[in-house]
């Protein structure tokens, strides 16, 4: 067996190690998954990857290699170790069973895990997105809210991703509020893929470390990859058929409330404290702007009104706070646009711009007692 011997900066391996880290399966039914493999190059390249079959991280950093091979460390340990040690340079030696770790006063061993049992990884091929890494951090922080944590649905937990040469759609929905944002992309061809929420948060984490840098995104049937911030995340996708989203956008509006953004976001959230469970904000819409209020028999009531400007005709329509937050906090600029129709139809938040749009459900109201 050979031996895999390198030199690195402290804080580089670290960081590399945290970051893959989020391939690493929590579950695994392998143990090589609990791995990171460590390929030495001839050229100074260290490449660390790791998988849960699901979503693999790959991250290259330059160290000084004396002797080129491959070991499989297991991850959550050695990265614990590296972010420990002093600030000094590590050295790291591999045999066939363990790795032997120093730095300044420190030594240490860690025992190896079979490297043969890590599974071989491929990269997609097909087609090719580049987009700038701030648009797409920006993207990915509004859409992936929306996606839904129930594993009944597959289909709804992860994020439709549709690719034209005009440029790239994101859509998320839970069925109870959808999040649609277009992005400025360049495509050679087309496509239309639903990725899981996690791997394109990942990606977008990844983007948002290097947000003058772009996001380079390739995607074929089966599987999609990002390269973003010199990290590579593949992830298998999510098979079915994901809701015609298009037939729920609404093409005009009957009634809009423009008002300052942050002041409605403090006032949901104030008032939304008194909310339990499925406790609804009740909105009041009329010319002075609209008034929130909840009340909750166990916790009591909150009453709050924000000055606007709203065009249509009086209104009371109800909103899951956490929904409504989430599509206010997600909106970007300084104002925000909240069209409404009825307490049957779905409020729909705008930001300034068109690019970023926000539907969510109405909860009915009891109908009034004559």
């Amino acid at each position: 067996m050979s031996t895999v011997k390198f030199r690195c900066d402290r804080d580089a391996l670290s960081e590399a190690l945290q970051t893959v880290q989020r391939g690493v399966a929590s579950r695994p039914g392998i143990p090589a998954l609990t791995g990171v493999l460590l390929e030495a190059a001839e050229g100074g390249t260290l490449t660390l990857t790791t998988t849960d079959l699901e979503v693999s991280a790959r991250l290259a950093v330059d160290v000084a290699v004396s002797e080129p091979g491959i070991a499989l460390v297991p991850a959550r340990l050695l990265g614990d170790t590296v972010k420990s040690l002093s600030n000094a340079p590590v050295d790291v030696e591999a045999d066939g069973s363990q790795a032997r770790i120093r730095c300044a006063a420190y030594e240490g061993t860690l025992r190896l895990l079979p490297a043969d049992d890590f599974p071989g990884l491929q990269e997609p091929s097909g087609t090719h997105i580049q987009a700038e890494g701030a648009a797409f951090a920006e993207a990915v922080g509004q859409i992936a809210r929306a996606a839904s944590r129930d594993e009944a649905r597959p289909v709804l937990t992860g994020v439709l991703v549709e690719v034209s040469r005009e440029g790239c759609m994101l859509v998320a929905t839970d069925s109870y509020r959808l999040a649609v944002r277009e992005l400025v992309a360049t495509a050679d061809g087309e496509g239309k893929a639903i990725v899981p929420e996690r791997a394109l948060s990942e990606a977008g984490r990844a983007a948002a470390t290097d947000e003058k840098g772009t996001v380079e995104i390739v995607l074929d049937d089966s599987q999609v990859s990002f390269r973003a911030g010199g990290l590579t995340l593949t992830s298998r996708l999510i098979e079915g058929e994901f809701p015609n989203y298009r037939q729920l956008l609404p093409e005009g509006h009957e009634s809009r409330l423009t008002v300052s953004r942050q002041q409605l976001l403090e006032a949901v959230t104030r008032v939304g404290l008194m909310a339990r469970d499925t406790t609804p904000v009740r909105m009041e819409f009329n010319a002075l702007g609209v008034k929130l209020s909840i009340s909750s028999p166990d916790l009591g009531q909150a009453v709050e009104t924000v000055e606007a400007r709203y065009e249509g005709e009086d209104l009371t329509v109800a909103f899951n706070p956490g929904y409504l937050r989430d599509g206010l906090t997600a909106a970007v600029g300084e104002s925000v646009r909240l069209d409404v129709r009825d307490g049957l139809k779905p409020g729909v938040v705008h930001g300034e711009g068109d690019e970023f749009t926000y539907l969510v459900m109405p909860v009915r109201l009891p109908a009034a007692v004559v």
